[in-house]
């Protein structure tokens, strides 16, 4: 992918069929409903993995609440992390990396994902990965996430290896970027009298925060979410849960609308994108969309043959989101 903006409006350097079908959506799409994925659609990377990794390197997880330890199971290393975390929680975080313990730390709490998808697999850790939030407060998941935002789009897109005592590999991708060219699509359809959404798996105090960032306000993001208890998050799971048909289920229980193009990338939207009149495809590889998308009639665009914004200009529209100017740009979050 390329460094820097679009430029040809919308198009950018979408393929020339798609560019087409897309401007003749946008030109009879006054009134209509258009419906985004986030994470490796709308930006390259996972916000929400990166947000995880993020809490636990913050150790911002509520490891003092039996809640939170009533999530890990006894095989995922419970006794074990409950320890090491527990043993870093009166460690001053300016000297927190300097303990042994913490690498330690860091690479198990990193493995805990890995070991629940083995254990009960994808649909299973979508539901459970929001529940972990437990006892932290909306406000709190807002500025974590901001904090977040602003450390992986200042860092490249690379990978970082953890291995654990059981010897686990825990790979994390490195470095967030918004696809330009997915920026200007969302204007265009805006401009055009579309309503864009973003429905994603991440959860919803999360990505609100960053889909901001792409212009679409808060009360039309749809992601997962649990319950409140007063003003913090429960570990009640707020239905439906994200993945696959729950994404088609939220929209019609949400936005009441079949929408007129669904924009995805992944197995996990693949009955969100044959919901819509129109679907494309940010094409990363994918098997089952590979296999099923021509054939359905959606538009397979290459993600590697887009182009990648400068990370500056999300920083900027995030400083400007929490009134923060250039001189204490460093201060953000603390």
């Amino acid at each position: 992918m390329q460094e820097g903006g679009v430029g040809r409006g919308f198009l950018g350097s979408f393929a020339e069929p798609i560019a087409r079908r897309l401007g003749e959506v946008i030109e009879g799409g006054a009134g209509e409903v258009a419906v985004f994925d986030f994470d490796n659609t709308c930006i390259v990377g996972d916000i929400g993995e990166l947000f995880s990794h993020y809490l636990i390197e913050a150790m911002g997880y509520r490891y003092d609440l039996e809640a939170f330890w009533e999530l890990v199971h006894p095989e995922e290393g419970r006794a074990e992390l409950r320890g090491l975390s527990q043993g870093l929680l009166g460690v001053g975080a300016e000297v927190r990396g300097e303990d042994p313990r913490f690498e330690s730390y860091l690479a198990e709490m990193g493995a805990l994902y890995g070991r629940r998808l083995e254990r009960l697999g994808k649909r299973a850790c979508y539901e459970w990965a929001v529940r972990l939030h437990v006892g932290l407060t909306p406000g709190e998941m807002a500025r974590f996430t901001a904090e977040a935002i602003e450390a992986e789009l200042g860092r490249p897109l690379s990978d970082e290896v953890r291995r654990t005592a059981r010897g686990e590999e825990v790979r994390i991708a490195r470095g967030v970027r918004v696809i330009a060219e997915v920026r200007r699509l969302m204007e265009a359809l805006s401009e055009a009298g579309v309503e864009v959404w973003v429905v994603s798996a991440t959860n919803i105090w999360t990505v609100r925060v960053f889909a901001e960032l792409l212009g679409v306000p808060a009360e039309r993001v749809i992601g997962n979410r649990v319950e409140l208890e007063g003003d913090r998050l429960s570990s009640r799971t707020s239905p439906p849960v994200l993945f696959r048909e729950g994404k088609v289920e939220a929209i019609e229980q949400v936005i009441g609308r079949q929408p007129i193009l669904a924009v995805g990338d992944a197995d996990t939207d693949f009955e969100m994108l044959c919901h819509a009149r129109h679907a494309l495809v940010m094409d990363k590889g994918d098997a089952l969309l590979r296999r099923e998308g021509p054939s359905r009639g959606f538009m397979m665009q290459s993600r590697d043959a887009l182009s990648l914004e400068a990370p500056e200009v999300a920083l900027e529209m995030l400083r400007r989101r929490l009134g923060v100017d250039d001189d204490a740009k460093d201060e953000v979050g603390r």
